[in-house]
């Protein structure tokens, strides 16, 4: 006899199998070993009291497969067990398999094609001891699984928590949300809707396999339980039929933060009764989360605007050409920030062709340091064109900024002042910049407090007569203070990447890779860096 070994739980007999397959798969094997038989199936019995396909089973041949299914569903209809002795070129013996409460969970039935070895009242009472000996298994192996499945979601709702919360770009969140609710629940497609607030009609801003007709469909179908969650708060799971678009099933859940609702999130599948309330509270859950990092996202879009209309004017994205110079820049806030508190810039001064350049750190990091950042370079300026002297300059504007920043902010500054090949300079308590000549790099005089530290502070100046491909290298302390592990990256190493690298780069280049040097030392930069590079023309 050719046997067909066909499992329908799969994998049954593994480490990855669930308590109730390996119940099942026991059950099969143990009733293949006391029945002279040739298929055995177990028939479960769904929500609604309805036989459902076999959960597992066992054929020697193929066209057993649905007749043992007709015997197990006939016992279930019957409510006994049910013998059915030689017929159809096989017997057959089926029994209900009671629950603790005594309600059927489903039915075991085997069959037999051996003529010589009918199944007769002692096989029927052995399915039957079967069958009573496996009720209390099974709900127990369910218990086991749903334990085991409320830890996979609690995992699985622990890790989208961690994704949707590791961006801050607002579209990316979206995409991270619908993603994470379809893998979730298990639906095949997931929207993201805003709310229309004047409306109240839904807006799409993510989807996953929804196509714009289809996501239309879905917000049209479910319009009714779209507005209904938008308006209670209350999470709505619902059928739709061929009727209605063939949907199957959908589930909305309300993405809200205490008063504010940032949207809906639908899944939908193919299968009508796919979701269940279980399936709900895993949406509702994700929801729930995601509602925090797509407030964080949409807060910090509104810093990065407020930001860039602060620093607008105020702190330029690029360096104007510097007579008798080459320049180079660059500039990065910390990371994530939308702005940052470093100062820097070069403008012209006078009538006589001098041009200022600025370097500077404000303390702290946001919306309001970057707000003092424009400030302090927009007073700097100011007092630039009623002074070419460094010194007086950094003095007045030490004055404006006393009395208006904040008791634990202060300003660094090292403001420079070109002229043919002299540079005059003075540096409120900044690091001091570097002087790359004949390829090695010493470091410039400090002459001061920080700004805003001292009202009546005075500073000194000094002035440097720079030699053909001298290179004179500003930079805020981003860069050497900066950490991996337990170690900074520091002014030495600094100043001798500096004079390593000017040697054959330049300044636009040399300023680039040094910053790419020391983020990738640390694998990454905490704080804002700026570094602006100057060398003369010959």
């Amino acid at each position: 006899m050719v046997q067909a070994n066909v499992h329908l739980t799969t994998p049954a007999r593994t480490a990855e199998a669930s308590p109730r397959e390996r119940t099942l798969a026991r059950l099969i094997d143990a009733a293949r070993t006391l029945l002279p038989v040739d298929a055995v199936t177990f028939i479960p019995l769904g929500a609604r009291r309805e036989p459902l396909e076999p959960a597992a089973g066992w054929y020697a041949h193929e066209r057993l497969r649905e007749a043992l299914r007709s015997v197990a569903v006939a016992a279930l209809e019957r409510g006994g067990p049910l013998l059915l002795p030689q017929g159809d070129a096989h017997s057959a013996v089926a029994c209900a398999v009671p629950g603790e409460a005594g309600e059927p969970l489903g039915a075991l039935a085997a069959a037999s094609l051996d003529p010589s070895l009918p199944l007769g009242a002692q096989d029927l009472r052995t399915i039957c001891t079967l069958a009573e000996l496996a009720g209390p298994a099974l709900e127990a192996a369910a218990r086991l699984d749903g334990e085991d499945r409320r830890a996979r979601d609690e995992l699985r709702l622990k890790r989208a928590a961690e994704d949707v919360s590791a961006s801050l770009e607002l579209g990316e969140v979206y995409d991270r949300v619908v993603r994470h609710a379809a893998a979730v629940t298990g639906g095949s497609r997931a929207l993201l809707s805003r709310v229309n607030p004047r409306s109240g009609e839904p807006r799409p801003e993510a989807h996953v396999d929804f196509s714009e007709e289809a996501g239309d469909r879905a917000l049209a179908l479910g319009s009714g339980s779209f507005a209904q969650v938008a308006r209670t708060r209350s999470p709505v799971l619902t059928r739709c039929g061929e009727a209605e678009g063939g949907l199957g099933s959908l589930m909305h859940a309300p993405i809200e933060l205490g008063p504010r609702l940032y949207g809906v999130l639908t899944v939908t599948h193919e299968e009508v009764d796919r979701f269940g309330p279980e399936d709900l509270e895993l949406l509702v859950r994700l929801a729930r989360s995601s509602a925090a990092a797509i407030a964080n996202a949409i807060d910090f879009g509104r810093e990065r605007r407020i930001a860039r209309v602060l620093t607008a004017g105020f702190v330029p994205e690029s360096l104007p050409a510097v007579p008798g110079f080459e320049t180079g820049l660059v500039y990065e806030p910390a990371a994530g920030a939308p702005a940052g508190g470093d100062v820097y810039g070069a403008w012209r001064i006078g009538t006589g062709g001098e041009m200022a350049v600025l370097v500077g750190d404000v303390a702290g990091k946001g919306v309001e340091t970057a707000a003092l950042s424009a400030m302090a370079r927009f007073f700097i300026e100011a007092r630039s064109h009623d002074s070419s002297s460094p010194a007086e300059v950094l003095e007045r504007a030490n004055r404006m900024l006393a009395g208006r920043l904040p008791s634990d902010n202060f300003v660094t500054a090292f403001l420079a002042v070109l002229s043919g090949e002299s540079v005059r300079y003075a540096n409120a308590g900044h690091l001091p910049p570097l002087l790359v000549s004949d390829g090695r790099a010493s470091a410039l005089t400090t002459h001061g407090l920080p700004l805003g530290v001292e009202p009546r502070a005075r500073y000194g100046e000094s002035e440097l007569r720079l030699r053909s491909g001298d290179l004179v290298f500003a930079y805020s302390d981003g860069l050497v203070e900066t950490r991996s592990g337990e170690e900074s990256y520091g002014s030495e190493r600094l100043v001798d990447l500096v004079a390593r690298l000017a040697r054959s780069l330049a300044p636009q280049e040399l300023v680039r890779a040094v910053h790419d040097e020391v983020a990738g030392w640390a694998d990454g930069l905490a704080d804002d860096a700026v570094a602006l590079a100057l060398r003369r023309r010959g």
